[in-house]
């Protein structure tokens, strides 16, 4: 539909996002109040329980919850 040719599909060489989750535990935490935009501003967050990890074109981004430092995605721009 947007032209993505290597996506859709599990397999070598596709791009793929993949959440790993317990269905029976996912839920939403409280929202909190982070400092962590340039020059300290103030936004809201909400986190969830019940992901074990985010898989972003086969390298693990998320881990129980962490960021693991790994940027393996990219943002889509038109006709790309």
């Amino acid at each position: 539909m947007i032209g993505l040719k290597d996506r859709g599909t599990l397999a070598v060489g596709m791009r793929a996002d993949v959440n790993v989750f317990d269905a029976d535990k996912v839920a939403e935490r409280q929202p909190e109040l982070v400092n962590d935009f340039p020059g300290g501003a103030p936004r809201f967050i909400q986190r969830a329980i019940g992901y074990k990890a985010t898989i972003v074109n086969g390298q693990v981004n998320v881990l129980n919850g962490e960021h693991t430092g790994v940027h393996a995605g990219a943002v889509l721009r038109h006709g790309r």
